[in-house]
């Protein structure tokens, strides 16, 4: 019956969407109207997609129009950014695109804790989110990349799912936490001192179990 529903609305809208868009052209052919794209693109993009995760609420097991959903809205609001350029900075049109990619992934999950697969897929694409509203190529911004790949195979093994933790997850996430903060350090100028630091803790610590025995 969802199915159905969804199959309906689906062709319901994109019957109304063709019909309007079909009576525009021709009245902005025969110069009845003079229309201006820019304005009309963006709307209509953030249109489909609420038509698109309209979909996925009369019908959740069709997850995949969340992902044409959320994309297309992030490109009516990258649409909205480029026209009016002093609203927001531009550098942010990347990260609204990986978010709006990345996103679709994660309500995936949430709203079906069996497809716990997309908890990756949406991890990275909000990682390079966050990554890309860093200024400029540093090493900071790779060491935010792989702390934020290292949390999302964290959250693949501790969140919920029907077979329960999946052990082989904590495998990337330890090797990817270990680069991130080598990656981070070496971005502070710190990976100098680590080698001292640690002869320093490990001397400390076999001095203090002598004088404790």
């Amino acid at each position: 019956m969802q199915k159905l529903k969804s199959r309906f609305l689906l062709s319901l809208t994109g019957g109304v969407i063709l019909l309007s868009a079909g009576v525009v052209l021709l009245l902005s052919n025969l110069e009845i109207i003079t229309i201006d794209w820019e304005m009309v693109v963006g709307p209509l993009m953030a249109g489909i997609g609420m038509i698109f995760l309209l979909i996925f609420i009369t019908n959740t097991s069709a997850w995949w129009s969340l992902i044409p959903g959320f994309v297309l809205i992030g490109l009516a609001i990258n649409t909205f950014i480029d026209r009016y350029p002093g609203i927001i900075d531009h550098d942010i049109s990347g990260a609204i695109m990986f978010a709006s990619i990345g996103l679709p992934f994660i309500v995936i999950y949430l709203s079906n804790h069996q497809q716990w697969w997309a908890l990756i897929p949406g991890g990275v694409l909000l990682t390079m989110a966050v990554s890309s509203l860093l200024p400029g190529e540093t090493a900071y911004e790779g060491g935010l990349f792989f702390i934020g790949l290292a949390l999302t195979f964290g959250l693949v093994y501790f969140l919920p799912k029907p077979s329960g933790r999946l052990q082989w997850a904590l495998f990337p996430a330890g090797a990817l936490l270990l680069l991130g903060v080598l990656t981070s350090l070496r971005a502070a100028s710190l990976l100098r001192f680590l080698g001292p630091l640690t002869l320093l803790i490990i001397g400390g610590y076999l001095i203090y179990r002598s004088v404790q025995k």
